[in-house]
């Protein structure tokens, strides 16, 4: 496993695997947490000395529920 060439950036990163082939990660808390579980300590050290202690990309947030696609009285 390795960091793809000139893609380790502020806001995210490729590694290639054997197993996975070419993965990116973006610095966010999701995908922090599944570059950690995914790679080996060195890679997730090598890549947390650019990306620093927080994450820098937020993540869109979704609904709780799902909105009515229903058409309304006025459509």
């Amino acid at each position: 496993m390795q960091i793809y060439p000139n893609t380790l950036k502020q806001n995210s990163v490729s590694i290639h695997s054997d197993e996975y082939g070419v993965r990116a990660y973006v610095n966010s808390v999701r995908g922090r947490t599944q570059l950690e579980s995914e790679c080996p300590v060195e890679i997730v050290q090598k890549v947390e000395d650019t990306w620093g202690n927080e994450p820098t990309v937020t993540e869109p947030a979704f609904p709780q529920r799902p909105i009515n696609t229903q058409p309304t009285a006025t459509e």
